[in-house]
């Protein structure tokens, strides 16, 4: 699948509001060691799982979740199963590693859409190397040392423009980057088939 970039997804007022939400005093961050793969611990951040299937939904579920159905109307069909929704934030650094960690979110058949919820400068990198090159034997140590001996290709990167909306096949490594001239980078990322 070719990367879906769609610009002014949603209209301008509720692009607006979903920032102001995410960026309140209220809303609730925490802390991850990595924000690609609890294995590796050197992406840290802050996220908010508002959905994660099979376990309870955050009180901003609600809120969060009628966007996806923009999803639906750009991609020209509906999402059967959603899988997660996932909150990002990413603060400035100092590292100097031009993208975080190349990684997939799940194991198994999926699309990923990443909803930028403001302007930055911290882009999602898309590799040309897909799940299928790890081989049978998938788990996090053989994970670990692909990501490791890797020289990934890049395939596309998608700058963090608000109201800008990426989707590929979330089976293709992906890597989100670490704002330079940015105070953050805000993500909301979907996982769904």
């Amino acid at each position: 699948m070719t990367p879906l970039i769609v610009d002014n997804l949603l209209p301008a007022g509720y692009a607006d509001d979903i920032e102001q939400d995410l960026t309140r005093t209220g809303f609730d961050w925490f802390y991850i060691k990595d924000v690609t793969n609890p294995n590796y611990g050197n992406n840290s951040g802050f996220v908010h799982p508002a959905y994660d299937y099979g376990k309870n939904p955050s009180v901003w579920f609600p809120y969060i979740k009628p966007f996806t159905y923009s999803i639906e109307q750009a991609l020209g069909r509906k999402i059967e199963e959603l899988y997660r929704i996932r909150v990002g934030f990413l603060y400035p650094s100092p590292n100097t590693n031009q993208f975080n960690t190349p990684h997939v979110d799940f194991l198994w058949p999926h699309l990923t859409a990443c909803y930028y919820v403001s302007n930055s400068d911290g882009d999602t990198v898309i590799f040309d190397q897909h799940l299928s090159e790890v081989g049978s034997d998938i788990n996090d140590r053989s994970l670990k040392l692909y990501t490791e001996k890797t020289q990934f290709t890049v395939k596309t990167s998608v700058t963090p423009v608000k109201n800008r909306l990426v989707v590929f096949n979330g089976l293709n490594f992906h890597a989100s980057t670490k704002p330079k001239q940015h105070d953050t980078r805000l993500v909301i990322t979907v996982n769904f088939k």
